[in-house]
């Protein structure tokens, strides 16, 4: 809509049409890509956003399900994604977290892997955190140069032109503050509930800093496991990957899960899972799965009211929070776990090995 009254993008004005709304917060070229939609009536460009959604939801529970041998694991994994809460409300709400996991995934499956990539990129940064996993493959390198080359074309001038605009888009995206309310669900979220039991503080100039640090530090240490791993496994460093960036992040809203829950069930491709690494992982999406209590604990439902969780006993913060955080680190610290089977190598041999063409294996 900024677009259309020729705003910048990043403008935090009432357009006359949106009734409400949140600072716009991705790349350029989403709002050039959907400009269309806004012609339609809302309804109209809901409806047809929610086709899109589903139809890659079908094509990744049918490439899932052909990629899994035991009957059992394709039938639970694909009624936990097809019975999903934060699913549902991805799709209530129009957002795409879930088809920018959905496209990285399907892009190490299906032709024109790289454009998918580079689409689940452009839709959502994000899911660039995964270029080591597959820097490790030299047949996977043209995903991360397509990528990284429409990145910078799209989004360079345009931050280039309007610096100030590129400022926005850093300080929402890279240097986050505030949000954590009962809409977070991530482990920054149950921090705070925990150092408010405690009389802490999770806010000011010592928590950015340290959870900066956090951030940092377990993003560029995951990345650091997956290149060195001995074991090659492709989908369990590429879920290792964002599943660190969903462990950090400081704005993990609901309707995310829906992006953990794709990222958790490629795991269940990993080769020579055994019987109690599946059960785990299943167990974590079901966990993912359900709905939350927020509903039943927020009983005044005012929509006045920003965050109704600061009249709650703790305990109800708490069994909001914590059933979603900790399924997303018990599937990070599995995906570590094995893929640090067989140990680490070598900075030298990884860089070696990394630039041999090696046949693609069946259990990738």
């Amino acid at each position: 809509m900024n677009l259309n009254l020729g705003r910048r993008v990043y403008a935090d004005l009432p357009d006359g049409v949106t009734p409400y709304w949140y600072p716009f917060r991705y790349l350029p070229v989403v709002a050039v890509i959907f400009q269309p939609l806004t012609r339609l009536p809302p309804a109209a460009a809901w409806a047809a956003w929610v086709m899109a959604v589903e139809l890659l939801l079908i094509v990744f529970v049918i490439a899932l399900w052909r990629r899994l041998a035991d009957r059992n694991v394709r039938l639970a994994v694909t009624a936990l994604l097809l019975v999903n809460s934060p699913y549902f409300l991805e799709l209530y709400m129009g957002q795409f977290t879930f088809a920018a996991a959905v496209l990285c995934c399907l892009a190490l499956w299906l032709p024109a892997g790289a454009v998918l990539y580079s689409a689940s990129i452009l839709l959502k940064p994000f899911t660039l955190a995964t270029a080591p996993a597959l820097m490790r493959r030299r047949d996977h390198w043209p995903h991360v140069a397509l990528a990284i080359v429409l990145l910078l074309l799209t989004a360079a001038p345009y931050f280039i032109n309007y610096p100030n605009q590129g400022a926005f888009f850093f300080e929402t995206n890279f240097r986050l503050t505030g949000g954590l309310h009962a809409g977070n669900y991530g482990l920054l979220r149950l921090v705070k509930l925990v150092l408010d039991d405690l009389g802490g503080k999770a806010s000011g100039p010592l928590w950015e800093a340290l959870t900066g640090l956090f951030r940092v530090g377990l993003l560029g240490g995951t990345a650091a496991l997956v290149w060195l791993a001995r074991r090659e496994s492709l989908w369990t460093g590429v879920a290792a990957l964002l599943l660190a960036h969903f462990a950090t992040y400081q704005h993990v809203w609901e309707h995310h899960l829906s992006a953990v829950s794709v990222i958790g069930a490629t795991l269940l491709l990993a080769p020579d899972a055994s019987k109690r690494f599946r059960l785990l992982v299943l167990a974590s999406l079901a966990l993912l799965a359900l709905p939350t209590p927020f509903g039943i604990f927020d009983a005044a439902k005012d929509p006045a009211v920003f965050d109704p969780s600061l009249d709650w006993p703790m305990w109800q913060s708490f069994l909001v929070a914590a059933p979603k955080v900790f399924p997303v680190l018990a599937l990070y610290t599995a995906a570590l776990r094995c893929l640090l089977r067989g140990g680490l190598r070598s900075p030298a041999a990884a860089l070696r090995q990394s630039s041999d063409t090696p046949q693609l294996r069946k259990s990738l």
